[in-house]
């Protein structure tokens, strides 16, 4: 990956961190998506865990959210 582009299907995901739109985010599913405070004994397969701030890719920083991407 040296641009961020969509791939593949939408995916609905419980927000536990307060991300923007169009913010980069990492997202967990399964049994992990159900390990906050938020999502502790809910019915929920996927959920946004952190927001990112810098993507390295072969000592090459291909996003930093500072700069806007």
């Amino acid at each position: 990956m040296i641009t961020i582009q969509n791939e593949g299907k939408p995916l609905v995901a419980v927000d536990t961190v307060g991300s923007g739109k169009g913010e980069i985010v990492m997202v967990v599913s399964g049994s992990s998506a159900r390990q906050t405070e938020t999502t502790t004994g809910k019915p929920v397969d996927a959920a946004v865990v952190g927001i990112i701030d810098q993507i390295e890719i072969g000592g090459q920083v291909t996003f930093e959210k500072s700069k806007g991407g």
